[in-house]
């Protein structure tokens, strides 16, 4: 019975291996025509856009100077920043942009700020000769010629009309929260660096301070987009036993302090008060002076790992 049912499942497969086959024949036989893609008749060598010609969107300046002049093979078609090649891209790349590339001065911020083309990275690269090397203007496949003079206008009225996007609307000036970068745990005479000596040489577990430190400081390095670094409000560190729960905590008010070109605000912990042993958890609270909550640093919802790091033991 066993080996009747084996040879029958057998014929079945083969009868409808054949079916099937036969009816494919079948089928290219009546019509070997493959259906219409109506994505064939695409041509995707061009962009057309419907826009007067006196328009002063990105959409209009991306036609007639990024796209023709800029986002050409082995320059801005993707290969870096900024990105040329579409009308989205452009206009992200571009407006409130940070710079990547600044002159010796570090003059500029954004690629381009709507309104000010002296302020605009874009425009300055596209009318000066030099801005870190010789001969460096943009477009540099034609080194030593510039953009013809109707280009260099269009991109300069785009920007003193607003920098507008597509739809013709003004962007706005970004303004996020305040960013917490990291921190440093020094000694009171910033010759000792705490922080760099890590529980078992495991990088994210807790610094190791020693007990016979009475006080120390902890240095940490914040960045806003819109409110200058040493106007920040609130600046507290918080040390907690409890890696979740602030309530209560230890309290240190950060100072400001600038020096040799760098900047951070100053924590100073008085590490006697704290107990041997435990782990102690912080936290830095910090606020741009526009938004309602104070930004924090490490956040609740955040892996362990981000609240050990931020994290020591004195022993």
């Amino acid at each position: 019975m066993k080996n009747k049912l084996n040879y029958s499942l057998r014929f079945f497969v083969a009868v409808s291996a054949c079916a099937f086959l036969l009816l494919s024949y079948q089928s290219c036989k009546k019509d070997d025509k493959l259906p219409d893609n109506p994505y064939d008749s695409i041509n995707r060598d061009t962009v057309t856009y419907d826009i007067p010609i006196d328009s002063l969107n990105i959409t209009y300046v991306h036609k007639k100077v990024l796209q023709a002049k800029c986002a050409l093979p082995g320059c801005h078609d993707g290969n870096f920043e900024p990105d040329f090649r579409s009308v989205q891209s452009s206009f992200s790349n571009l407006v409130y942009a940070p710079v990547l590339k600044n002159n010796a001065l570090n003059e500029f911020t954004y690629r381009v700020i709507p309104y000010d083309t002296a302020r605009s990275v874009l425009y300055e690269r596209i009318t000066n000769c030099c801005f870190v090397n010789n001969n460096d203007r943009m477009p540099q496949d034609n080194i030593g010629q510039k953009l013809p003079d109707a280009d260099i206008e269009l991109v300069a009225k785009w920007i003193m009309s607003g920098a507008r996007d597509i739809f013709g609307n003004i962007p706005q000036f970004p303004n996020s929260q305040p960013t917490i970068q990291g921190y440093l745990g020094v000694s009171s005479d910033f010759q000792t660096v705490y922080s760099n000596t890590r529980l078992d040489s495991i990088y994210y577990n807790p610094f190791v301070l020693p007990a016979s430190v009475n006080s120390f400081y902890i240095g940490v390095a914040v960045v806003d987009d819109s409110t200058p670094v040493n106007q920040l409000q609130f600046n507290k560190l918080k040390i907690s036993t409890n890696a979740d729960n602030f309530n209560g905590a230890n309290t240190y008010t950060a100072t400001f302090l600038s020096a040799g070109g760098q900047s951070a605000w100053i924590a100073n912990v008085n590490a006697s008060a704290l107990p041997l042993g435990d782990t102690l958890f912080m936290r830095y609270f910090v606020n741009d002076g526009d938004h309602v909550p104070n930004t924090e640093f490490p956040r609740n919802e955040l892996p362990f790992a981000y609240k050990s790091y931020w994290s020591f033991i004195r022993q």
